[in-house]
């Protein structure tokens, strides 16, 4: 049975985007063995599609998929069709939800408004308050000088980072830049300094897995818990990055003992000692 709300060994490697207007891929994202599923109101769905994806949502149930934690995208607090997302949670669908994907954060007092919503959501659907997290999206110039502050507010289980609207939100184009490394970077240090994991966003050229297993590699090196998933042919890649090799977790342990020994009084009490050629 799906108990709804997120815990802090939840593993986030697989972060599975699914549009909310697509019953057909509703369904197929059902069985998908991936570590969070998450139903997209916002950029997956046109907008004049909008109301029946939340028409088909409103027949689903957390119990329905196979994934540990299932969250749901809704559209951000500037746009028109934000109030129809809080009424689609407070019909009882926020009843079932892990967290809600909030996209376009700017600042901490977005999260501290949307916050307010889901105070009123959880009463009214009698959830303990706080139980629905908050995974916020960086997308903007404005959003990353803030990310240290919007990872420290309540309900905040993850900072995500958006390629996409970020490169059009500085003038960047997009195929002209290699590398997302200092906004990555920024984020990760806020999330880790909260204490929540950081993810990264998703790769869009879905059929080219080498530009994902590219992208994954570069995130998960400097420490990010996931990555975004857009299709099915990417989830294995994706757990096989953000998942520690038996070879890694095998070297980890040995420096632990090697270190043990040279401090203890056995290995000469040493303060520092050689290990594969470094100290």
């Amino acid at each position: 049975m799906h108990q709804a709300g997120l815990s802090d060994s939840q593993l986030r490697r697989s972060f599975f985007a699914v549009p909310a207007s697509s019953e057909k891929m509703i369904e197929k994202a059902k069985n998908f063995a991936v570590d969070q599923v998450f139903l997209d109101l916002e950029d997956a769905v046109a907008p004049d599609a909008k109301s029946q994806a939340r028409q088909l949502i409103s027949a689903l149930n957390g119990a329905d998929f196979k994934a540990p934690a299932v969250s749901i995208r809704i559209n951000a607090i500037d746009t028109p069709w934000f109030n129809e997302d809080i009424e689609l949670l407070k019909s009882g669908v926020g009843s079932w939800i892990d967290s809600v994907i909030l996209p376009k954060v700017h600042t901490a007092s977005d999260i501290e408004v949307f916050s307010k919503n889901l105070s009123s959501i959880e009463k009214t659907l009698g959830r303990d308050r706080g139980s629905i997290a908050i995974d916020a999206q960086i997308e903007s110039a404005k959003g990353l000088v803030n990310c240290e502050a919007i990872a420290a507010c309540e309900r905040v289980s993850s900072l995500n980072f958006g390629p996409a609207d970020f490169m059009a939100d500085i003038g960047a184009p997009a195929e002209s830049v290699s590398s997302h490394e200092y906004a990555l970077m920024r984020i990760l240090v806020a999330a880790r300094a909260a204490g929540i994991a950081a993810l990264d966003g998703p790769t869009l050229e879905v059929r080219e897995i080498s530009k994902f297993e590219a992208s994954a590699r570069i995130a998960a090196a400097m420490g990010f818990d996931g990555k975004w998933v857009l299709h099915p042919d990417q989830i294995e890649s994706c757990h096989r990055i953000f998942t520690p090799s038996q070879e890694r977790f095998d070297d980890a342990a040995c420096l632990l003992e090697a270190y043990e020994y040279f401090t203890s009084a056995a290995g000469g009490a040493k303060g520092a000692a050689i290990y594969k050629g470094a100290m």
